[in-house]
C-alpha cells in the first residue's frame, strides 16, 4: 500500500501462507466457470439472435428461429438493455482474454445445432413416410442405414416436404449468423479466430457489409463460424441429394423441375450468406439433372420403338392440348409447358389417344403448324410431345442443352429411320401392327408426319440457339443434316407412289397390249359411228390411275398431290408408247407369246393416236392435278409416219370433235400439208371420217423420230419388284378380266383391271 511508510512496504507472496495456500486454484476454477457462463450466454444470445427471446431462453436456441424470414435483411440492432448485455459480456471475456475461446464455442455450437437439426428433421419425415406407407412410425432412433433406406424410399411429395422444411431451418439458422457477423463488424467488436477460418477458406462478404479495421488484421470467429455452419449445410444438403441418386432419375420433368428450383434456391442463398460458391451442392444437383436426362431419353427412345412397331400407320386425333403445344413452339414458347404431368408422361398421353385413332373419320383433327394442316399419325404427335419435353429440359437446365441437342437429334433419327423401315422397307407386316400389306394410304400418311417434322424442325433449331452459347450453335448443323435426310425420306416415298402406278402398269396391265387390234377397233367404230373409247390397256391405266387420284386426293395436300401426279403423268407419256413398241418386240422373239403388231391402216394408227391422247385429257381432267403435256401421241405420230393436223383449241384430243363419215370436207389443197418423200409429192390418204390425216414417206421417219428424243426425262421407273416382298404384300392389276397378284392369294384384288390399293385391318 502506497500510504504505508515506506520502511515498512514488504511484498508478501501469500502463496506462503498456509491459509491461503489454495486461493489461486479457487481463483482459476472461479475464473473458468465465469468465463464459461459468459460465453454459454454470448453463444445462446448468438444463436437466438433477432428473436423476441432474450439470451435466457430455455429451448437452446432450436425453436427461436421459426418464424424467420431469412430473405430479408439481418436484423443488426438490438434494444438499448440487450445490446448493452452484449456488449457487456464481452468486455468481460476480452478482460479475461477469452473472446477467441467464445469464437470457437460459438462456432462448435452453431455446426452442432445444424448437424442436430438436419438429423431430427431427416429422422421425422423417414418415421412419418413410414408410417404413412404401413410401417411401425415408432423407429426414430433407427441406425444411420435405416435412415438413409427410409431417405431414399420416400415419395417425391414426402422428400419436398421434407427438405423445404429442412431448408427453411438450415437458413434461418444462417441468417442469424450472418446478423452476429455484422454487428460485430459495426461495433467494431473483433473474435478472433483460432485457425478454422482460414481452413475454411472464408474471405469477407462486401455486399453484405462485413468490413471493419478487425477484419483486415485476422479472420473473425463469427465469419469463421458462419463458413463453417454454411459448409455443414451444403455437405448435409449435397448427402441427402445423392441418397436419391436413383429415385430422382425416374420423376416426371415436373418433379426434377421443382427439385431443381427449390434447392438452386437455397444453393443461391447459401452462397449469399457465405460468400463463396456452394460447388459441391451444385454438382450434386448437376449431376442429378443429368442423371434424369438420360434416363429419360433411354426411356423416350424404348417407348417410340415400340410405338412405331405397333402403329398402324392410321390418321389420329390431334387434341386441343397437343395443338396448343405446338403453338407455343411456333410462336417462340417452347420452354413454357403446361402439361400436367402424372407420375409418367407418356403413358398418361398414350391411353388418351389410342381411341383417337378408333373414332369415325369425320371426327378427326388435324394438326396446324402456321397454316398449314397435317394428318398425323399417334406415333408421330409422340415424337412431337418428346422433343418439346426435351426443349424444355434445355431451357430449365440450361448447362445440360449441348446435352439435350444430342438427345434430341437421336429421337428425330430414330423415327425417320425406323418409319423408313416400317413403310418404305415393309417392316410393319411382321412388327407388332401385323399389316397384311403397305398401300398407298400408308404411303401418304408418312408423307404428311414427314412433312410436319420439317415444318416445325426451324422452330425447335431456333429454340435450342436460343439456350446455347454462341461458341456452340454450330452443335445445331446436326439438325440441318436430319432435315436433309428427312427430304431425301419424303422424296422415296413419292417415287414410290409413282413405282406402283409403274408395277401395275408394267406387269398387270401390258399383257393386255397384246389383245389389242387398232386395226380392227377403227374398222368396227366406222361402221357403228360410234365415237373413240380406249383399248383395254388404256382403259386399265387411266382406271388405276384413278383410284390412285381418289386415295392420294384426300390424304395429300395440294402442292404433294400435284407433285405426284406430275411424276406419274411424266412416267406414263414415257412408258406407254414404249410398252407398244415393247409388245411388237416380244411377239417376235417368243412364239409363245400373243403377237402384237402396231397398226397397218392409216384409220388403225389414227385409232390408236386418238385413244392415247384421250387418255391423256382423262387424266388431266383429274380434280387437284397439274395438268401435264402429254407428247406420247407426237411419239407414236412419228413412230407410225403419220401425222395428224393439231386441234385450234389446246393441242389436247377432244372426242366431240371427231368428224362423222357424213361430216368430211371436200379436199381442197388447203388442209395438205407435204411433209417429205422421196419424189417431192404427197398423196392424199382417203379416209370417210378424218380430213386432217397426212402420211409422210418412210425417208422422213427419221426426222420424225429425232423429235420423239425430246420427251420430257423421268426417272427410272422401269422397277419390275412388287410393292413389298413379303407374301402378303400386292401389286395388284388384270389381265384378261382376272385378278393379277404379285404374292399373295388373299383376294384382295379387284377386276376388269383396276388398281386396289388395299387399307390395313
Amino acid at each position: 500500500n502506497s500510504s504505508l511508510n515506506p520502511h515498512l512496504q514488504e511484498r508478501f507472496c501469500l502463496s506462503k501462507l498456509r491459509a491461503f495456500s489454495k486461493v489461486g486454484e479457487q481463483l482459476e476454477e472461479y475464473e473458468k466457470l465465469v468465463v464459461r457462463n459468459l460465453t454459454d450466454e454470448l453463444v445462446e444470445t448468438f444463436l437466438s439472435w433477432g428473436t423476441e427471446k432474450g439470451s435466457h431462453g430455455d429451448d437452446g436456441g432450436s425453436s427461436s428461429i421459426a418464424g424467420f424470414d431469412y430473405r430479408s435483411t439481418p436484423q443488426i440492432a438490438l434494444s438499448t438493455e440487450r445490446r448493452s448485455k452484449v456488449l457487456g459480456v464481452l468486455e468481460s471475456l476480452r478482460l479475461c482474454g477469452q473472446l477467441s475461446g467464445a469464437g470457437v464455442a460459438y462456432q462448435k455450437k452453431l455446426c452442432e445445432l445444424i448437424s442436430v437439426t438436419v438429423k431430427a428433421i431427416v429422422t421425422e419425415c423417414v418415421a412419418d413416410a413410414a408410417g404413412s406407407s404401413g410401417g411401425t412410425g415408432n423407429d426414430a432412433n433407427a441406425p444411420a442405414k435405416g435412415t438413409m433406406t427410409g431417405v431414399a424410399t420416400m415419395s417425391l411429395d414426402q422428400f419436398f416436404d421434407c427438405i423445404n422444411m429442412l431448408f427453411e431451418q438450415i437458413l434461418g439458422l444462417l441468417w442469424g449468423a450472418v446478423a452476429v457477423n455484422k454487428f460485430c463488424i459495426d461495433e467494431g467488436i473483433f473474435l478472433p479466430d483460432a485457425g478454422s477460418s482460414k481452413e475454411n477458406g472464408f474471405s469477407p462478404i462486401n455486399e453484405m457489409g462485413f468490413e471493419g479495421e478487425s477484419s483486415h488484421l485476422a479472420p473473425s470467429a463469427t465469419a469463421a463460424a458462419l463458413a463453417a455452419g454454411a459448409d455443414l449445410s451444403e455437405k448435409s444438403v449435397s448427402e441427402l441429394l445423392r441418397l436419391r441418386k436413383e429415385a430422382h432419375s425416374l420423376v416426371s420433368f415436373d418433379g426434377m423441375r421443382q427439385l431443381w428450383d427449390n434447392s438452386l434456391t437455397f444453393t443461391l442463398q447459401l452462397e449469399k450468406f457465405s460468400g463463396r460458391k456452394a460447388y459441391g451442392l451444385r454438382s450434386t444437383l448437376l449431376a442429378q439433372a443429368k442423371s434424369f436426362v438420360e434416363r429419360k431419353h433411354e426411356a423416350n427412345m424404348s417407348t417410340l420403338v415400340a410405338a412405331l412397331d405397333s402403329e398402324r400407320w392410321v390418321q389420329c386425333n390431334v387434341s386441343a392440348e397437343r395443338q396448343a403445344t405446338l403453338t407455343r413452339l411456333c410462336s417462340g414458347r417452347a420452354a413454357f409447358s403446361s402439361r400436367k404431368a402424372g407420375p409418367n408422361n407418356v403413358d398418361s398421353n398414350t391411353l388418351s389417344a389410342i381411341p383417337a385413332t378408333l373414332s369415325g373419320r369425320d371426327k378427326m383433327t388435324d394438326a396446324e403448324v402456321e397454316g398449314s394442316r397435317y394428318k398425323v399419325v399417334w406415333s408421330c404427335l409422340l415424337l412431337l410431345e418428346m422433343v418439346m419435353d426435351d426443349v424444355a429440359c434445355a431451357a430449365h437446365f440450361q448447362t445440360l442443352a449441348t446435352n439435350v441437342v444430342g438427345k434430341i437429334s437421336e429421337l428425330l433419327r430414330l423415327f425417320n429411320s425406323r418409319s423408313t423401315y416400317l413403310v418404305l422397307g415393309a417392316g410393319a407386316i411382321h412388327s407388332a401392327a401385323r399389316l397384311k400389306s403397305i398401300n398407298a394410304k400408308h404411303l401418304a400418311i408418312v408423307t404428311q408426319c414427314i412433312a410436319l417434322v420439317l415444318a416445325i424442325l426451324p422452330h425447335i433449331r431456333a429454340a435450342l440457339m436460343a439456350q446455347l452459347p454462341a461458341k456452340q450453335h454450330s452443335l445445331l448443323n446436326d439438325l440441318d443434316k436430319i432435315k436433309g435426310d428427312y427430304s431425301e425420306h419424303s422424296e422415296k416415298i413419292l417415287s414410290k407412289l409413282v413405282s406402283i402406278i409403274g408395277g401395275i402398269v408394267e406387269h398387270s396391265l401390258a399383257p393386255k397390249i397384246s389383245q389389242t387390234d387398232f386395226d380392227a377397233r377403227a374398222k368396227n367404230a366406222i361402221k357403228l359411228e360410234s365415237t373413240v373409247d380406249c383399248c383395254s390397256f388404256l382403259e386399265s391405266v387411266i382406271t388405276n390411275t384413278k383410284k390412285m387420284h381418289q386415295v392420294l386426293n384426300l390424304m395429300l395436300p395440294a402442292d404433294l398431290l400435284q407433285d405426284v401426279f406430275s411424276r406419274i403423268f411424266a412416267y406414263l407419256d414415257h412408258k406407254v408408247p414404249s410398252l407398244f413398241k415393247n409388245a411388237v418386240n416380244l411377239g417376235k422373239q417368243h412364239a409363245s407369246t400373243p403377237l402384237f403388231s402396231m397398226p397397218c391402216t392409216n384409220e388403225g394408227k389414227i385409232r390408236m393416236i386418238k385413244e392415247v391422247e384421250l387418255m391423256a385429257k382423262t387424266l388431266n381432267s383429274l380434280s387437284g392435278v397439274h395438268p401435264w403435256n402429254f407428247t406420247a401421241p407426237k411419239v407414236l405420230e412419228q413412230e407410225l409416219d403419220i401425222r395428224i393436223k393439231p386441234p385450234a383449241s389446246d393441242g389436247v384430243f377432244d372426242s366431240s370433235s371427231e368428224t362423222k363419215s357424213d361430216e368430211k370436207k371436200d379436199v381442197d389443197g388447203e388442209d395438205i400439208v407435204p411433209v417429205g418423200s422421196s419424189d417431192s409429192t404427197c398423196r392424199q390418204i382417203e379416209s370417210s371420217s378424218e380430213n386432217d390425216l397426212f402420211v409422210s414417206e418412210p425417208g422422213d421417219s427419221k426426222s420424225h423420230r429425232s423429235e420423239s428424243e425430246n420427251v420430257n426425262p423421268i426417272p427410272d421407273m422401269n422397277d419390275s419388284s412388287a410393292f413389298t416382298e413379303q407374301p402378303e404384300t400386292e401389286s395388284v392389276g388384270s389381265n384378261d378380266g382376272k385378278s393379277s397378284r404379285s404374292s399373295n392369294d388373299d383376294g384382295s384384288g379387284t377386276e376388269d383391271g383396276r388398281c386396289t390399293l388395299p387399307e390395313s385391318s
